[in-house]
Protein backbone atom coordinates (compact mmCIF):
# COMPACT_ATOMS: atom_id res chain seq x y z
CA UNK A 1 0.00 0.00 0.00
CA UNK A 2 1.62 3.13 -1.15
CA UNK A 3 1.62 6.40 1.15
CA UNK A 4 -0.83 8.32 -0.39
CA UNK A 5 -3.23 5.01 0.13
CA UNK A 6 -2.66 4.68 3.13
CA UNK A 7 -3.09 8.82 4.45
CA UNK A 8 -6.65 7.99 2.34
CA UNK A 9 -7.39 5.02 4.50
CA UNK A 10 -6.77 7.43 7.67
CA UNK A 11 -8.64 10.11 6.32
CA UNK A 12 -11.87 7.81 6.08
CA UNK A 13 -11.20 6.40 9.50
CA UNK A 14 -11.00 9.93 10.54
CA UNK A 15 -14.40 10.78 8.95
CA UNK A 16 -16.02 7.90 10.11
CA UNK A 17 -14.90 8.75 13.63
CA UNK A 18 -15.99 12.27 13.40
CA UNK A 19 -19.26 11.27 12.33
CA UNK A 20 -19.88 9.15 15.15
CA UNK A 21 -18.81 11.55 17.37
CA UNK A 22 -21.41 14.06 15.96
CA UNK A 23 -24.05 11.19 16.48
CA UNK A 24 -23.50 10.43 20.40
CA UNK A 25 -22.92 14.20 20.71
CA UNK A 26 -26.74 14.52 18.99
CA UNK A 27 -27.62 11.28 21.64
CA UNK A 28 -26.04 13.48 24.35
CA UNK A 29 -27.86 16.44 23.40
CA UNK A 30 -31.24 14.68 23.24
CA UNK A 31 -30.82 12.76 26.86
CA UNK A 32 -30.35 16.57 27.90
CA UNK A 33 -33.77 16.98 26.46
CA UNK A 34 -35.94 14.21 28.07
CA UNK A 35 -33.85 15.05 31.27
CA UNK A 36 -35.51 18.42 31.76
CA UNK A 37 -39.02 16.98 30.08
CA UNK A 38 -38.89 14.59 32.58
CA UNK A 39 -37.80 16.80 35.83
CA UNK A 40 -40.62 19.20 34.87
CA UNK A 41 -43.41 16.62 35.08
CA UNK A 42 -43.43 14.70 38.57
CA UNK A 43 -45.71 11.76 36.63
CA UNK A 44 -43.33 11.18 34.02
CA UNK A 45 -40.20 10.95 36.61
CA UNK A 46 -42.23 8.43 38.98
CA UNK A 47 -42.78 6.31 35.87
CA UNK A 48 -39.56 6.46 34.73
CA UNK A 49 -38.16 5.74 38.54
CA UNK A 50 -40.60 2.96 38.16
CA UNK A 51 -39.06 1.31 35.26
CA UNK A 52 -35.84 1.98 35.92
CA UNK A 53 -36.41 -0.27 39.73
CA UNK A 54 -38.10 -2.65 37.43
CA UNK A 55 -35.10 -3.06 35.28
CA UNK A 56 -32.51 -3.02 38.30
CA UNK A 57 -34.60 -6.51 38.76
CA UNK A 58 -33.26 -8.23 35.38
CA UNK A 59 -29.62 -7.36 34.80
CA UNK A 60 -28.44 -8.71 31.72
CA UNK A 61 -31.49 -9.13 29.69
CA UNK A 62 -29.98 -9.61 26.76
CA UNK A 63 -26.39 -11.31 27.89
CA UNK A 64 -23.39 -10.14 29.18
CA UNK A 65 -20.05 -8.70 26.62
CA UNK A 66 -16.74 -8.23 27.09
CA UNK A 67 -15.40 -5.65 24.90
CA UNK A 68 -11.44 -5.99 24.84
CA UNK A 69 -9.60 -3.08 22.85
CA UNK A 70 -6.71 -0.64 23.93
CA UNK A 71 -8.50 1.75 22.17
CA UNK A 72 -10.66 3.75 25.19
CA UNK A 73 -12.83 5.58 22.65
CA UNK A 74 -13.69 2.29 20.65
CA UNK A 75 -14.57 0.92 24.03
CA UNK A 76 -16.52 3.53 25.69
CA UNK A 77 -18.31 4.01 22.34
CA UNK A 78 -19.23 -0.23 21.90
CA UNK A 79 -19.98 0.06 26.02
CA UNK A 80 -22.38 2.51 25.34
CA UNK A 81 -24.49 1.31 22.20
CA UNK A 82 -24.50 -2.30 23.64
CA UNK A 83 -25.70 -1.20 27.46
CA UNK A 84 -28.50 0.84 25.52
CA UNK A 85 -29.58 -2.44 23.64
CA UNK A 86 -29.65 -4.32 27.05
CA UNK A 87 -26.22 -5.52 27.63
CA UNK A 88 -24.50 -5.88 30.84
CA UNK A 89 -20.85 -4.63 29.65
CA UNK A 90 -17.86 -4.57 30.86
CA UNK A 91 -14.03 -3.55 29.23
CA UNK A 92 -10.42 -4.02 29.32
CA UNK A 93 -7.57 -2.86 27.87
CA UNK A 94 -5.10 -5.67 28.04
CA UNK A 95 -5.62 -9.40 27.45
CA UNK A 96 -4.66 -9.85 31.23
CA UNK A 97 -7.69 -7.82 32.59
CA UNK A 98 -9.73 -9.81 30.16
CA UNK A 99 -8.81 -12.66 31.94
CA UNK A 100 -9.03 -11.59 35.25
CA UNK A 101 -12.22 -10.18 34.41
CA UNK A 102 -13.64 -13.36 32.65
CA UNK A 103 -12.71 -15.49 35.79
CA UNK A 104 -15.22 -13.32 37.67
CA UNK A 105 -18.25 -13.30 35.09
CA UNK A 106 -19.32 -15.80 32.48
CA UNK A 107 -19.81 -13.59 29.59
CA UNK A 108 -22.10 -14.91 26.88
CA UNK A 109 -20.21 -12.86 24.29
CA UNK A 110 -16.81 -11.14 23.89
CA UNK A 111 -15.31 -8.82 21.55
CA UNK A 112 -11.70 -9.04 20.98
CA UNK A 113 -9.12 -6.68 19.17
CA UNK A 114 -6.57 -8.55 17.13
CA UNK A 115 -3.62 -6.66 18.91
CA UNK A 116 -3.58 -6.11 22.15
CA UNK A 117 -0.52 -4.82 24.29
CA UNK A 118 0.08 -8.06 26.08
CA UNK A 119 -1.09 -10.59 23.83
CA UNK A 120 -2.89 -11.34 20.32
CA UNK A 121 -6.54 -11.54 20.48
CA UNK A 122 -6.54 -14.76 18.83
CA UNK A 123 -4.35 -16.15 21.46
CA UNK A 124 -6.78 -14.48 24.54
CA UNK A 125 -9.91 -16.17 22.10
CA UNK A 126 -8.81 -19.47 22.69
CA UNK A 127 -7.60 -18.67 26.49
CA UNK A 128 -11.18 -17.54 27.09
CA UNK A 129 -12.87 -20.23 25.37
CA UNK A 130 -11.31 -22.86 27.41
CA UNK A 131 -12.67 -21.06 30.18
CA UNK A 132 -16.09 -20.83 28.59
CA UNK A 133 -16.86 -23.31 25.98
CA UNK A 134 -20.25 -21.48 25.26
CA UNK A 135 -18.86 -18.10 24.71
CA UNK A 136 -18.85 -16.32 21.57
CA UNK A 137 -16.37 -14.37 20.18
CA UNK A 138 -15.87 -11.45 17.86
CA UNK A 139 -12.15 -10.31 16.65
CA UNK A 140 -11.88 -7.32 15.71
CA UNK A 141 -9.19 -6.06 13.74
CA UNK A 142 -8.10 -2.96 11.47
CA UNK A 143 -4.71 -5.05 10.76
CA UNK A 144 -5.82 -7.29 7.63
CA UNK A 145 -2.28 -8.06 7.16
CA UNK A 146 -1.90 -9.90 10.47
CA UNK A 147 -4.83 -12.26 9.14
CA UNK A 148 -2.91 -13.33 6.16
CA UNK A 149 -0.44 -15.49 7.95
CA UNK A 150 -3.11 -17.01 9.86
CA UNK A 151 -5.50 -20.01 9.54
CA UNK A 152 -9.26 -19.22 10.00
CA UNK A 153 -9.40 -22.17 12.09
CA UNK A 154 -6.61 -21.00 14.38
CA UNK A 155 -7.94 -17.96 15.46
CA UNK A 156 -10.77 -19.45 17.63
CA UNK A 157 -13.32 -16.52 16.98
CA UNK A 158 -16.59 -17.35 15.37
CA UNK A 159 -16.68 -13.86 13.64
CA UNK A 160 -14.10 -11.51 12.54
CA UNK A 161 -15.00 -7.86 11.96
CA UNK A 162 -12.97 -5.32 9.98
CA UNK A 163 -12.56 -1.83 11.72
CA UNK A 164 -14.48 0.63 11.43
CA UNK A 165 -17.39 -1.06 12.50
CA UNK A 166 -20.67 0.67 12.11
CA UNK A 167 -22.85 0.96 15.02
CA UNK A 168 -25.79 -0.68 13.12
CA UNK A 169 -22.83 -3.80 12.55
CA UNK A 170 -21.70 -3.96 15.59
CA UNK A 171 -25.88 -4.36 17.45
CA UNK A 172 -26.20 -6.85 14.29
CA UNK A 173 -23.16 -9.15 15.18
CA UNK A 174 -24.34 -9.21 18.92
CA UNK A 175 -27.41 -9.97 18.12
CA UNK A 176 -26.74 -12.97 15.83
CA UNK A 177 -24.50 -14.26 18.48
CA UNK A 178 -26.80 -13.95 21.13
CA UNK A 179 -29.73 -15.82 19.39
CA UNK A 180 -26.68 -18.73 18.77
CA UNK A 181 -26.84 -19.17 22.80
Amino acid sequence: MSFTEKIDVLDLIINVLNEHEKKLDDIVQRMEIIVDILEGHPEFSEALIEYQEKAALIPGGNGTVLIVDDDEFLTETFRMLLQDAGFDVETASTGNQALLKASQTDFDLAILDLKLPDTMGNELAKRLKSRNKDMNVVLLTGHTELLDNMDPEDLGTDEVLFKPISPEELLKITEKLRSRA
